[in-house]
């Protein structure tokens, strides 16, 4: 999927908005960054570290939960985490879309931004929380969508792979929130 294209249809159907945060112990937000390398348009996610009380193992962006002294808003919860996680600063001007919220079956609000990166992008983990970097082709990923079994066709849920990964739950229910955008 071309980065100009997808950076289009996100900006216009998803907008940023500027909204004041309430402190909550379950608002979270991520970030999904779309950048080049290779000459195709790759996205970033990890695999948390194992021995993580919360999500161990799981497939997921860099993101987590608000903190009120820390953070102004949702936004900035994004990108400090982010730097926390995988040692990039990603500046607030590349951040072109907010996707609307994710609810988790464990009762987090989680709130997905999408950066477009133009230069491909080098990338520190944080040992004690990043178990491995997945620098997955993005439109390859995409591709892989099917309905995940684990829940009832009513539930509507989708799960993708990447290699032996399985990346399901809210991460799936982002991702599916963009793949919509590349069938129009």
């Amino acid at each position: 999927m071309d980065l100009f294209l997808i950076k289009t249809k996100l900006k216009n159907e998803f907008p940023l908005t500027q909204q004041t945060t309430e402190s909550h112990p379950q608002k979270a937000a991520i970030l999904v960054m779309l950048y080049p390398k290779n000459n195709k348009t790759h996205v970033l996610m990890t695999k948390r570290a194992l021995h993580l009380k919360s999500h161990a193992g799981e497939i997921g962006f860099p993101g987590g939960v608000y903190e009120e002294d820390e953070d102004q808003n949702l936004l900035a919860t994004a990108l400090r985490e982010t730097d926390e996680e995988v040692g990039v600063v990603i500046e607030a001007s590349k951040v072109i879309a907010q996707l609307p919220i994710v609810n988790t079956r464990l009762g987090f609000e989680i709130t997905p931004f999408v950066a477009v990166i133009s230069e491909p992008l080098e990338f520190e983990p944080e040992e004690d929380e990043v178990e491995e970097l997945l620098e997955i082709p993005f439109t390859s990923l995409l591709s892989t969508q099917q309905r995940d079994v684990g829940f009832s066709p009513e539930q509507d849920m989708v799960v993708y792979w990447f290699q032996h990964h399985r990346i399901w739950g809210a991460s799936a229910k982002i991702l599916r929130q963009i793949h919509k955008l590349s069938v129009y």
